[in-house]
């Protein structure tokens, strides 16, 4: 992956980055795709078929979880798609908070980050004290 930043979408690193981007989006879709699949269990189906409170407790943290995968995912996605135009638009590795360059090797390990580590851990800090 270059270093230089702002990606030119034209450059072989922003097919690298994008392609990355896409192979982690296929594998969401996937996830999520089983995950719902699993979920599409009636809740009242699974109620009916526990046999007490115990296996029912267990359905029900079972189903919150595959919720809660879910959503994740689905968040993750989200930013996939905001990277990916991002990068078409010749903007993939700047911060949205302060325009400056995001840390290139922050960005090989989340490649769809949005600010750079100061922002970030500015926006964490505050979101702590809500």
């Amino acid at each position: 992956m270059s270093s230089t930043y702002p990606l030119d979408p034209r450059s072989a690193a922003a097919a690298q980055v994008r392609a990355t981007l896409q192979d982690r989006e296929r594998a969401l879709r996937a996830e999520v795709e089983a995950a719902r699949q699993i979920g599409r269990t009636d809740p009242a189906a699974v109620a009916r078929e526990v046999r007490d409170r115990e296996e029912e407790a267990d359905a029900q943290v079972t189903t919150g979880i595959n919720d809660a995968e879910i959503d994740r995912d689905v968040a993750e996605l989200r930013e996939i798609g905001e990277a990916l135009q991002r990068l078409d638009a010749g903007r993939y590795g700047q911060c949205k908070s302060c325009d400056e360059l995001i840390d290139p090797r922050r960005l090989a390990a989340e490649p769809f980050a949005v600010r750079c580590t100061r922002c970030q851990g500015e926006r964490e800090q505050a979101q702590r004290r809500i």
